[in-house]
């Protein structure tokens, strides 16, 4: 999908300027000012699909690492030093923390 999003915003910024290109040469300069404005308004609707699909991929990349960073965040608490027991009685205990089943959906 992500692959997908970036080419389809490629080819519309691709298409948009060709598109503009081609005016100017069938239509001089008037041609190219009466495309202008829906080339550029094309071109900008195709960095914003090029935009969602990099969102996407990010996403993709957090989800696959959640359950790698629960894991070393439970392995960090477990190892917090005892030696402080004023600071423990405001944090929530590491038993708090490790019912919670909370997973990121898979997308």
């Amino acid at each position: 999908m992500v692959g997908f999003l970036k080419t389809a915003g490629g080819l519309t910024i691709a298409f948009a300027i060709l598109a503009a290109v081609a005016m100017l040469f069938i239509g001089s300069i008037d041609g190219l000012l009466a495309v202008l404005p829906g080339a550029i308004s094309a071109a900008f609707g195709g960095v914003v699909i090029i935009a969602f699909g990099l969102m996407l991929e990010h996403l993709e990349t957090i989800s696959r690492h959640s359950a790698t960073q629960t894991e070393l965040l439970t392995a960090l608490l477990r190892k917090t030093p005892k030696a402080d027991s004023s600071h423990k009685a405001s944090a929530p205990s590491l038993d708090q923390l490790t019912q919670s089943n909370f997973r990121f959906k898979e997308i």
